[in-house]
């Protein structure tokens, strides 16, 4: 792994402000105490808000950077860090990326701060939620807890059962098998071409669709809302729930043999065929798209123009996370507040799985939820900025107007809540507290894959090959598990 920034190492930077020190120099203003660099672009304005409150609480000058909308977080990252002026904070999205930071000697092992306030945050920081390749060391403080799924609303949901069927019918969603799952898909499928009461059997239970069109489902112009010019959709979140039948944590996967590698091909082949019943019954704007140059094209099916079309009510199921939810308010505040996630379920045999503790069916009725994001220090930050960086995240994570931000403005789970007391002011947090509840989670281990695996290299594969092609064979599937297989081994 190549080292940025090499002229700048921590030596010479001491010796610097050494000769400022000895000859009365003061350093130059930048116009800022402390800055932050954020990579959810999501939140970017409650994340500005949030540093002009704190700026105002603490009386130090915040700049904050948040990413744009599609925008490659590790390549800006890059560019900030090999600035003249480099964040202080910033942020790191699990091992694959902590490789490379901490070999350029720019993250700060958090296990080794003496501050005693934030000595005290890192400390209480749980085992399985740290940022860590060893057990010991510590990189990162949490920016929250997050999950995914399929994304639906209630209300479509009573639109195509009937309002009285709809806590039962999301129950029994959960707990469906793949192939019952495939065929209520279908259904609906052939439903929106053609309402008519037709049956589908899920979890062994019988449901009917209505007979004729109305309300919410008179919109739909398909099945799934799809990010198709989104490769970190598929290429990351998506792929993650088969690396699960294979590895037990980001730790698992990092470590992992090439034999452990390659006896996951056979839930990538599964993997394969999920996505091919995702992207075959997609909704667009104005009627039902089509798999092609114009699906990942980022003018139209876009982050934010794939939004559109789940909040528009154009699409029954949508694949995203609680980040969604302030985008999703943002078009339809109404719908904000009726959303459920539903497992992401793939053809998966018992044979397919080698991760201790995991079962088909365990995998078909749980969510992932993970920390995605961690705070992490400058080394080669000043041991003054260090201290505005511990005072900043001690600041957010334990004071009532930090927690305030993280629940209220940002709709984050804090990294430390108590799922059995828990409640947070959107519909998706709290679908996900209700999974942590029963334990029907699982984890993130394509945090421990190679840097670029799974959305740079596997994601941009299925983009420009599959994802333009309007029908897959067995042999695709083959093939894509063959690809992420080998280029997992190429990239170790």
């Amino acid at each position: 792994m190549k080292r940025f920034n090499e002229f700048l190492k921590v030596p010479v930077v001491f010796a610097a402000l050494a000769l400022l020190a000895f000859f009365g120099c003061k350093a130059p203003d930048k116009g800022y105490d402390l800055y932050i660099y954020n990579s959810k672009g999501e939140n970017a304005q409650q994340f500005e808000a949030m540093c002009r409150a704190y700026s105002t609480a603490a009386g130090v000058r915040v700049k904050a950077f948040s990413i744009g909308s599609g925008q490659d977080h590790m390549e800006t990252l890059r560019a900030e860090m090999n600035a003249k002026n480099k964040p202080t904070i910033f942020s790191i999205q699990g091992i694959k990326e902590l490789v490379e930071w901490r070999e350029g000697g720019f993250v700060q092992d958090l296990s080794q701060v003496q501050d005693s306030a934030f000595a005290s945050l890192a400390s209480n920081i749980a085992p399985s939620l740290r940022l860590t390749t060893d057990g010991s060391t510590s990189y990162g403080v949490p920016y929250n807890v997050e999950g995914y799924g399929y994304i639906v609303d209630r209300q479509m949901l009573a639109a195509l059962f009937g309002a009285d069927a709809v806590d039962a019918l999301i129950a029994d969603i959960k707990s469906a098998s793949y192939d019952e799952w495939a065929a209520l898909v279908q259904a609906i499928d052939r439903w929106i071409k053609t309402p008519s009461a037709a049956r589908v059997t899920l979890s062994g239970k019988t449901y009917a669709l209505l007979s004729s069109a109305s309300g919410q489902a008179a919109n739909l112009t398909g099945v799934f809302a799809v990010m198709g010019a989104e490769k970190w959709t598929y290429g990351d979140h998506f792929i993650n729930v088969a690396l699960n039948a294979v590895f037990t944590s980001p730790n698992d996967a990092f470590t992992a043999s090439d034999d452990k590698v390659r006896s996951g091909r056979a839930a990538f082949v599964d993997y394969a065929k999920a996505l091919d019943l995702k992207t075959s019954y997609l909704a667009g704007k104005n009627g039902p798209a089509q798999r092609g140059q114009d699906f990942v094209s980022s003018s139209n099916f876009g982050y934010d123009q794939t939004v559109q079309i789940f909040a528009d009510g154009k699409a029954v199921f949508f694949k995203q996370g609680n980040w969604a939810y302030g985008n999703i308010a943002g078009v339809n505040a109404a719908m904000a507040e009726r959303l459920e996630f539903l497992p992401v379920k793939m053809p998966f045999n018992p044979a397919d799985i080698t991760a201790a503790g995991i079962t088909v069916e365990k995998l078909n009725r749980s969510i992932p939820v993970f920390v995605p994001n961690y705070y992490a220090v400058n080394a080669l930050a000043s041991d003054a900025e260090k201290k505005l960086a511990y005072d900043f995240l001690v600041w957010l994570n334990t004071s009532a107007e930090g927690q305030k931000f993280l629940v209220n403005d940002f709709a984050f789970i804090p990294y430390n809540a108590d799922p059995a007391t828990t409640t947070v002011p959107n519909s998706l947090g709290n679908s996900i507290i209700g999974y942590m509840k029963t334990g029907d989670i699982i984890a993130a281990p394509y945090h421990g894959a190679p840097a670029s695996w799974s959305g740079d290299v596997v994601g941009l594969k299925l983009m420009e090959t599959y994802l333009t092609k309007a029908a897959w064979t067995e042999a695709d599937y083959e093939a894509i598990a063959d690809y992420a297989v080998n280029e997992w081994l190429k990239l170790k």
